[in-house]
Formats: C-alpha cells, sequence, structure tokens
C-alpha cells in the first residue's frame, strides 16, 4: 500500500456533529466538515475530522487533503510520535 500525497489548506468549518449529546459537554468530541478552494476550485470535504469543542461554524482551521483525492481530508498533527 502506497503512502497518500498529502497538502495542507485552511477550510471553513460548514457543518459539524458531536459524539455525545450537545449537553454533554465533559469528555465529548467534536467532528467538523470542511470546506475549501484547492487550485480555485471549491471542496466540501466528505469526511469530517475532530476539531476543538470551541470551534464552530464558519471557524476556519489548517488541515490536511489528499492530493489523489481532494475531497479526503485528515487533521493536521503538530507533534508525530
Amino acid at each position: 500500500m502506497g503512502k497518500i500525497e498529502k497538502k495542507e489548506v485552511v477550510g471553513n468549518i460548514v457543518a459539524f456533529t458531536t459524539v455525545l449529546p450537545d449537553l454533554m459537554d465533559f469528555r465529548n468530541s467534536k467532528l467538523a466538515t470542511f470546506s475549501y478552494f484547492i487550485d480555485g476550485k471549491y471542496y466540501i470535504s466528505e469526511n469530517s475530522i475532530p476539531v476543538p469543542m470551541r470551534y464552530g461554524m464558519g471557524n476556519t482551521m489548517t488541515i490536511k487533503y489528499n492530493v489523489e483525492k481532494p475531497t479526503e481530508i485528515f487533521p493536521r498533527h503538530y507533534f508525530v510520535i
């Protein structure tokens, strides 16, 4: 299996969901769907990635996308173990 080539882009949150009910802030997780432009073309991610609980609609975040399939996104990791 080959390694997926990824590039970074700044995206906007267009939809999100929480793993637990909204009333449960403690130990909850938020997953967001993003919109972004690559080479002048508009994309909406087909998958969701985890974002901080304080993020909402319209917030921006740097994400990574699959160069071969730009609608597939990945969280940007700051630390590599």
